[in-house]
């Protein structure tokens, strides 16, 4: 190893062989015997670049300063233990004072950060050796299976949402569908939105009521009421007429309004009141008593012409406040209800279920109101007017047998 000591020294060079090496450690350190087999030839690479230390280092002081010591290879190693002996009687004393007064000694280097560069200087970047490249980071693994996976759930996730969106909006599917085991009589709300109707073909859909909206209020009259009334007479299926109540008119004259638009009603079902008021409840403040009496004045004009009181057609709110009084026990109630199912505390005759089913053969094609009889086949009693036709017959048979 050649060193670079200053130009006012000789020029010296040594080189210790490995058996000297060993030799010395030996003498020196208190090392076995076999020791000598662990001491790397010069000749061999390091490792590393910090392994030999004394070619890596050109300024050794220790030789610079006993150069005599290195002549010859053969010579032994004159290690310099006074040196060492003091040192390390300067860490003893150390250590002894800092267990006489630990509390001399500040714990503010404790963190390596908090040394101060005045005080040690700035500690020195490792770079890295030449003829090395620094490896490139490892990249995370791509977990394309996971992935794979969660895409094909959310895919199937979003693919059911959509399809249960379609059957709602095409009416396929709805908040409440009655089984037809439990509610074999049924039937949609006819309408002027609905076009024209091919009667004896819409008869033949899996129907077995049907209701016309024939008046409001004490002057409107369906556009298509007329036509609609002609084609469902001449079709097998029971047909019954529908009157939106006004609450704000007369009920007498709605009524009169009523029997004037609609004629005779031979054959047909029960007549209804429709007094679906949520839109009416919600914006103007009502008098429950006044509704209540108007809506008796109707039921009564309608039962003197027709023989039979009709059907009350209204939603929760409007039968909490008036049809679930005494006054009216004796009307059939329709109970609208959508979005839950029939309440079992309601006198409910007819069941409104929902308001988006489409059927074919009439004109718009638009989403039509459903209702279901509350009931088997033997309850259909409660949808005609049988029971005044039978009422006049016994009247007729009264007055011809007092005349006899």
């Amino acid at each position: 190893m050649e060193n670079r000591p200053d130009n006012d020294k000789p020029k010296n060079s040594f080189r210790l062989s490995d058996e000297a090496r060993a030799e010395i450690d030996r003498e020196y350190m208190d090392v076995p015997d076999d020791y000598s087999n662990y001491i790397r030839p010069r000749t061999v690479v390091p490792n590393n670049n910090f392994s030999n230390y004394r070619e890596y280092n050109n300024d050794f002081e220790e030789y610079d300063d006993h150069p005599d010591r290195y002549a010859d290879d053969s010579e032994e190693y004159d290690y310099p233990f006074d040196e060492y002996e003091d040192i390390q009687d300067g860490y003893e004393d150390v250590q002894d004072e800092y267990e006489d007064n630990p509390e001399d000694y500040s714990d503010d280097f404790d963190d390596f950060d908090d040394i101060p560069e005045e005080e040690y200087g700035e500690f020195p970047e490792v770079e890295t050796p030449e003829g090395e490249e620094e490896r490139p980071p490892k990249k995370k693994k791509k977990h394309w299976l996971r992935r794979l996976i969660v895409g094909v759930i959310v895919l199937c996730f979003t693919v059911i949402a959509v399809d249960i969106g379609l059957l709602f909006f095409s009416g396929h599917l709805w908040f409440n569908e009655p089984r037809k085991r439990d509610y074999p009589i049924r039937g949609p709300v006819i309408t002027e939105k609905a076009g024209e109707v091919q009667w004896k073909r819409f008869a033949q859909q899996n129907i077995q009521i049907c209701y016309i909206r024939a008046t409001k209020g004490v002057s409107f009259e369906d556009k298509l009421f007329e036509q609609n009334k002609e084609g469902s007479g001449q079709s097998d299926l029971p047909t019954g007429m529908i009157h939106v109540f006004d609450p704000m008119r007369d009920g007498e004259e709605q009524a009169e309004h009523f029997i004037e638009v609609c004629g005779g009603m031979g054959g047909r079902l029960r007549p209804v009141v429709d007094c679906d008021l949520s839109v009416f409840y919600s914006v103007l403040p009502s008098d429950e008593e006044k509704v209540a009496d108007s809506l008796r004045a109707f039921v009564d004009r309608i039962e003197e012409e027709y023989g039979c009181t009709p059907i009350i057609k209204c939603d929760a709110d409007f039968y909490e406040d008036i049809a679930s009084a005494e006054l009216f026990n004796d009307c059939p109630i329709w109970y609208v209800s959508e979005y839950k199912k029939l309440p079992k505390d309601v006198r409910a005759d007819l069941w409104g279920y929902s308001s988006r089913v489409k059927f074919s053969y009439y004109e718009n094609h638009n989403f039509l109101e459903m209702v279901v009889l509350n009931g088997g086949e033997d309850d259909y009693y409660k949808l005609t007017m049988e029971d005044a036709d039978e009422e006049e017959e016994a009247e007729v048979e009264t007055d011809i047998e007092y005349t006899e």
